[in-house]
């Protein structure tokens, strides 16, 4: 009976130990998998939202796929395992700073042969099977005197900041870049559209050329260039319709999807001034609030920890061990106190000769500092440097696309001069095609320019560190 009860409460421990390991990682899980054919296969289709208020002034489909490459884009999924795995490190390094404690045993039956050695009790028998146990429970702790291990932590903690700042300037790349990639699918539409008018004129009077030459008023080098002209035309449409698919499966490689699979509708190309309209003053601290700049100031902090870990590894390290354990060759007797065994020592490492191993060391994290301070002032310095070139080209493009809106405006007045002129026969339709087309050009040249404003401000808002809200 005696026995049975035994063999339940060493049942029970194990149980015990096992349930308490399964505890200890069941938090621990992987949310990323490999995307295979099945996925790959799935189509998606992003439709314009619905207009709200809010709206007004926003493109919500913009916004739509803003959110989307957030939640399913590869580098976002990496960004926020990079935090995962920096704060379990961090977690780690705080372990270091409190009592750990471990248990290990054995349950052995051991066979003792005639040739064997064999203790005492046992020397008369010629063959001797015996059961024997050990079950140990270790305690360890570690006096930090130093604060190596306080350091440690700090630094883990200053990079697990810096990963979150990572993630932060993860989302605002990204977001700027699906806003850069949306703008110029926009205007590529738009481009599209004007080219294949322009072509239908251009095919107009090419006919009308070759019609003049069959009438002999026309000799064959007008003919030729209306054709090379026409031709000219059609090639900007494909040209165009190339950039229109590229933007399109860009977007969809930034929203983490097949672009084989993905339709993505854009809304109509909007232009509002007032969307981009900035303070008069810029603080130049705002910087400091820019991700990238914090997560270099964070990863310099790490470093200077670091220094302080190394400079510790010249002083003492001090353990402080215990151990409580049973141990005995007669199974029967386990639990019998007197084989219970207990002790408590103070472990103190000191190196005393290595070489100038620790030195190194120590020289080497005091570099690493100045890597460090000096990507920092670089991170700093490309920031205002981003900041000022943005500012700089928006300032350019608000002027030519002022001057462009007075050309294109003189240019529509003089096409209705010259299509009352047309109606009234003063002028044939050879002319009037000509200043057609010439409205046609000045109107591509507005819409690139105000494409190329609103990727600018994009560029700018990300340089500021601010949220893609336009």
């Amino acid at each position: 009976m005696d026995l049975i009860l035994r063999a339940l409460l060493i049942t029970s421990l194990f149980s015990t130990f096992v349930l308490t390991g399964c505890a200890l990682y069941a938090n621990a899980q992987s949310d990323t998998v490999q995307i295979n054919s099945a996925d790959l296969a799935v189509k998606h289709v992003y439709t314009i939202p619905k207009q709200t208020k809010e709206h007004l002034t926003r493109d919500p489909q913009l916004q739509q796929l803003i959110s989307i490459a957030l939640a399913d884009s590869p580098d976002m999924r990496s960004a926020k395992e990079r935090v995962i795995r920096a704060r379990q490190l961090a977690q780690g390094a705080d372990a270091a700073l409190w009592p750990s404690a471990y248990s290990s045993g054995y349950l052995q039956k051991q066979h003792f042969s005639f040739q064997g050695t064999v203790p005492p009790l046992f020397n008369n028998l010629i063959f001797t099977n015996e059961n024997a146990a050990n079950i140990a429970l270790n305690f360890n702790y570690e006096i930090d005197f130093w604060g190596k291990n306080r350091e440690t932590l700090a630094s883990r903690l200053s990079e697990a900041y810096a990963a979150q700042m990572d993630l932060q300037e993860t989302q605002l790349v990204l977001s700027a870049a699906v806003a850069t990639t949306y703008f110029a699918l926009q205007n590529n539409i738009l481009q599209q559209n004007l080219a294949k008018e322009n072509a239908h004129l251009q095919q107009q009077l090419a006919n009308i050329i070759v019609d003049r030459a069959k009438q002999g008023i026309e000799s064959d080098i007008p003919v030729k260039t209306a054709i090379a002209s026409s031709n000219t035309a059609l090639l900007a449409i494909e040209t165009y319709q190339r950039e229109d698919m590229q933007s399109r499966h860009q977007l969809a490689v930034l929203l983490g999807k097949n672009p084989f699979n993905t339709k993505i509708d854009t809304a109509k190309f909007t232009y509002h001034k007032e969307q981009l309209a900035l303070p008069a003053i810029i603080p130049a601290n705002l910087l400091a609030k820019r991700p990238d700049v914090a997560a270099a100031c964070a990863l310099a902090a790490a470093a200077a920890h670091q220094i302080n870990v190394a400079k510790s590894a010249f002083y003492p390290n001090v353990n402080l061990q215990g151990l409580l354990s049973a141990n005995s060759l007669y199974f029967s007797k386990f639990f019998n106190l007197s084989f219970q065994t207990e002790g408590i020592k103070a472990a103190v490492d000191l190196p005393v000769f290595d070489a100038g191993a620790r030195r190194a060391n120590l020289g080497v994290k005091y570099a690493e500092y100045q890597l460090a301070v000096n990507q920092y002032n670089k991170s700093i310095l490309n920031a205002l440097q981003q900041v000022t070139d943005q500012l700089s080209t928006l300032q350019t493009l608000r002027k030519q696309i002022l001057a462009q809106t007075e050309v294109l405006s003189t240019t529509a007045a003089n096409y209705k001069l010259f299509y009352s002129r047309y109606k009234q026969g003063i002028i044939d339709y050879v002319q009037l095609i000509a200043v057609k087309q010439l409205l046609l050009q000045q109107k591509a040249t507005l819409y690139s320019l105000q494409t190329q404003q609103k990727q600018t401000f994009v560029a700018l808002l990300a340089a500021l560190g601010s949220e893609i809200d336009i």
